[in-house]
């Protein structure tokens, strides 16, 4: 199931969803900027995928992948968090 998913389109994909959020939320959100790290790490995931697909097709076992995906699970809700969650400006 992984394997379908970590796929290099879909993973870029994933990336234009976090960059599209950013640019659609940049008028009513300030923080909307950490959803681009999110985009960037999902660019990077599949940049190398691509490099490894392309490549390095041979590889049957493959660390890199798990750092990935556990480098996506980590950035991308802590960037949607991040986005969503709001502080208020202290008042002066």
């Amino acid at each position: 199931m992984i394997g379908m998913l970590y796929q290099p389109l879909l993973l870029a994909l994933g990336g234009m969803v976090f960059v599209v959020l950013s640019v659609v939320l940049r008028r009513t959100r300030l923080r909307s900027f950490y959803l681009l790290l999110s985009a960037a790490i999902w660019f990077l995931a599949a940049l190398e995928e691509w490099y490894m697909m392309t490549y390095q097709p041979q590889m049957d076992i493959r660390i890199d992948a798990l750092f990935f995906m556990m480098l996506i699970a980590m950035v991308t809700p802590v960037g949607i968090l991040l986005a969503v969650l709001r502080r208020r400006r202290p008042e002066q």
